[in-house]
């Protein structure tokens, strides 16, 4: 807890307090309860060595896993969003003309990358098309298809963080290409009909889409991601939605 709560999780430093954790801790209360023991004592030291590596579980759980589910940011969508009843018009804001293909939505952007909403507006439930730009040449690295048009997405640390309501994809902004991940836990909740799906239950057609998200992540290279909070924008049905300021706009 240390790490988390005195450090504030410096991602570097995850694998030496993990080591310190999960081996040094068993380690250290099984040498100690075997020297004190007087009877058994290999039985004393799995014992002890044991209960402390559990322990520690129990509380990367608890951190990973449990606590990033009450940290939740959702806006309510108003009736007005409710899909698209004539030709999609952009806010100039909003829009960005992907060469050879159209007019879209730019979801999310940095200097370097952008995420482009395709979306055809003429049937529900509005498939949609996104496109991971290189913003310096307007050539599209990736493009994912997706059944409908709730999009999700805010790009940080070089990463691409893209959801379909509330299936997830990570992408390197550089390249387009998929993050090599071994574990990767998330709070995200999409589009919900409470304002915590943590929580069943919520009044009938009342709508909430999240806005933030807490992902943890252990990559193939050794990287570690360690509880980020992001801030994401999305696009559901005919609106788009600004997670830093809550403003809902129509597109």
């Amino acid at each position: 807890m240390g790490y988390i709560f005195l450090l504030h999780e410096p991602d570097p430093l995850f694998y030496p307090f993990a080591a310190m954790v999960f081996f040094g801790g068993p380690l250290i209360a099984g040498t100690t309860s075997a020297h004190l023991s007087f009877a058994n004592k290999y039985r004393a030291f799995l014992i002890s060595a044991c209960a402390v590596f559990v322990a520690a579980l129990v509380l990367f759980f608890i951190a990973y896993a449990i606590l990033p589910h009450f940290d939740r940011t959702s806006v309510h969508l108003p009736e007005t969003c409710n899909g698209f009843s004539g030709t999609m018009h952009p806010n100039p804001a909003l829009a960005y003309d992907l060469l050879g293909i159209g007019t879209g939505v730019m979801v999310a952007g940095s200097e370097q990358t952008a995420v482009i909403a395709m979306i055809d507006y003429s049937k529900a439930p509005y498939p949609s098309t996104v496109h991971i730009v290189n913003r310096s040449d307007n050539q599209s690295l990736r493009h994912m298809d997706f059944a409908d048009n709730t999009i999700i997405a805010t790009i940080d640390g070089g990463i691409v963080y893209l959801y379909n309501d509330k299936l997830g994809y990570f992408l390197n902004a550089r390249t387009g290409e998929r993050e090599q991940r071994f574990l990767l836990i998330d709070n995200y909740g999409g589009l919900s009909a409470s304002e915590n799906p943590v929580l069943p239950g919520s009044p009938e057609g009342r709508r909430f889409l999240e806005t933030s998200a807490v992902i943890s992540s252990w990559s193939t290279d050794g990287t570690v991601r360690s509880r980020p909070r992001l801030t994401m924008n999305a696009v559901a049905y005919n609106c788009f939605v600004n997670g830093t300021t809550g403003e809902i706009v129509e597109i």
